[in-house]
């Protein structure tokens, strides 16, 4: 016998049942499109966790990449300042003694041996003007030039100092040139002058590793 109305078949457990059976089966088939996205949307994160990983390796390759060449640059500019400085401090310089922290120096045992054997010839020759009477202290103002006469003049101030390009450079040019390596460089080169035209002479001390200058006049007196 088939129930009459609603009321009637939502009693009976038979249909209760059935219905019951029916939305448990629904459920199912949604619970299974459900873990089926899920399973979608995990792969896809993984994915994009992969990339995203793949992506931070490398920039942090290119970043390490950048450092090196940043590294190599500055170097390189370095290395161009450098010889820059060393290029400008030979135009300036010259081949004689460097001055240590005391003054007036040159280091290099067979450089100051070259110079000493024209420092002797020097000698000699100034030894045989004093035995003909001459002052070898006579010099051309026209020949020396202005900073030539001046250095002139300092020195036979004192003829019997030991004057050194940094010495010489600070009665030159004044207490800033104390510590500035070219001007002791520029000032040694003006004595070198002056040596060569036996106006001054080249002194070594008894180890031969510094040299320095007095007036020509004083190793005449000598």
């Amino acid at each position: 016998m088939q129930p009459t109305d609603s009321g009637a078949a939502s009693a009976n457990p038979s249909w209760v049942a059935v219905d019951m059976g029916a939305l448990i089966h629904q459920c199912d088939a949604e619970l299974a499109q459900h873990d089926a996205m899920l399973d979608r949307l995990r792969s896809g994160v993984a994915a994009l966790e992969a990339e995203k990983q793949a992506v931070r390796s490398a920039r942090q390759q290119v970043v390490l990449t950048r450092e090196e060449a940043l590294r190599v640059q500055e170097t390189l500019h370095a290395a161009a300042r450098a010889g820059a400085a060393l290029r400008s401090g030979q135009r300036e310089g010259g081949a004689g003694c460097k001055d240590l922290p005391d003054p007036g120096e040159c280091k290099g045992t067979d450089a100051c041996a070259d110079e000493a054997a024209d420092s002797s010839d020097a000698a000699a020759t100034s030894a045989e003007e004093g035995s003909t009477g001459k002052a070898s202290t006579a010099f051309d103002e026209s020949k020396l030039g202005p900073r030539g006469m001046q250095a002139m003049q300092i020195i036979n101030s004192e003829p019997t100092l030991q004057w050194t390009g940094k010495l010489l450079a600070v009665r030159l040019e004044g207490q800033e040139a104390k510590a500035d390596g070219k001007a002791h460089n520029r000032a040694r080169t003006l004595m070198d002058d002056l040596a060569k035209k036996q106006l001054v002479a080249k002194m070594y001390t008894d180890d031969g590793r510094r040299c320095y200058f007095v007036a020509a006049a004083s190793t005449e007196a000598a």
